[in-house]
């Protein structure tokens, strides 16, 4: 009897991971990210890369997938992840408004966002009544820095597609800050043909933890599976190394490790 019991229990979870990997495959996702360096960006010889797409193509390693991932603009991503099933879109700022419009694997970063201007200016902002004075301040359409400043009530946002644009109305006398944060300050700022050194931070104003999200109406179980792969590469070591690749200057907030 007991050679029968195991023999149906080997059947039986066998049986549960056919099943599993066949939800797993049975809706191909979509999935979209940004060109956002040092997250997402294309290197010298064409090829997608950054920390985040490291990350998601490990996942999908683990989880026995390798759909591909497109570049778009970022409002097009997040219109699609809106409105159509089994749509992934990285990364995305996990806040109060958003949470209950998706589906999370993470947490993957902690990121502030703050004010920068020229270097050589001499504006000061202490609070985001100051900021809402300001003449203009350039914005990443869509993004987390839009919503979060829209809401609070800013009138003074000159929104744009491409945020590296912001750093070039800034320089040319066109905008009196821009919003971004130091994580991809440095790539963005280079980008747009300029030093870091040429812009200086002036007042943080919001903080966040970024995460991979799903469409809403996205199989809860690859959503778990996905999960659960970022939480054992936590654990055996795989994810620090891919973060200290692309952030070897930044200490790995401890927020962000928990699995």
């Amino acid at each position: 009897m007991k050679k029968k019991g195991f023999f149906f229990m080997f059947v039986f979870n066998l049986f549960l991971g056919f099943m599993f990997s066949a939800v797993l495959n049975a809706s191909e996702l979509t999935i979209y990210t940004e060109d956002e360096p040092p997250f997402q960006f294309v290197d010298k010889n064409g090829k997608l890369t950054g920390y985040t797409v490291e990350l998601v193509r490990e996942i999908q390693k683990r989880v026995g997938t390798d759909y591909p991932i497109k570049m778009v603009p970022w409002a097009r991503g997040y219109y699609a992840i809106q409105r159509e099933p089994n749509v992934v879109l990285f990364s995305m700022s996990r806040t109060a408004e958003r949470n209950p419009l998706f589906q999370w694997v993470g947490p993957i970063m902690e990121s502030i966002y703050a004010f920068y201007a020229k270097a050589d200016s001499d504006i000061t902002v202490s609070s985001l009544e100051e900021a809402k004075k300001v003449k203009s301040i350039g914005v990443y359409l869509n993004d987390v820095r839009d919503i979060f400043l829209t809401q609070a009530g800013f009138k003074n946002l000159d929104k744009t597609i491409d945020p590296t644009v912001n750093y070039k109305k800034l320089m040319a006398g066109r905008l009196t800050l821009l919003a971004d944060s130091p994580s991809t300050l440095e790539a963005e700022a280079r980008e747009a043909g300029f030093s870091p050194k040429d812009f200086k931070l002036v007042y943080i104003f919001f903080s966040s933890q970024s995460y991979i999200a799903f469409s809403k109406d996205t199989s809860p179980e690859i959503v778990k599976a996905w999960n659960n792969a970022l939480k054992s590469m936590k654990k055996d070591g795989t994810f620090k190394i891919i973060f200290k690749k692309y952030f070897p200057d930044l200490n790995l907030s401890e927020a962000v490790m928990i699995y």
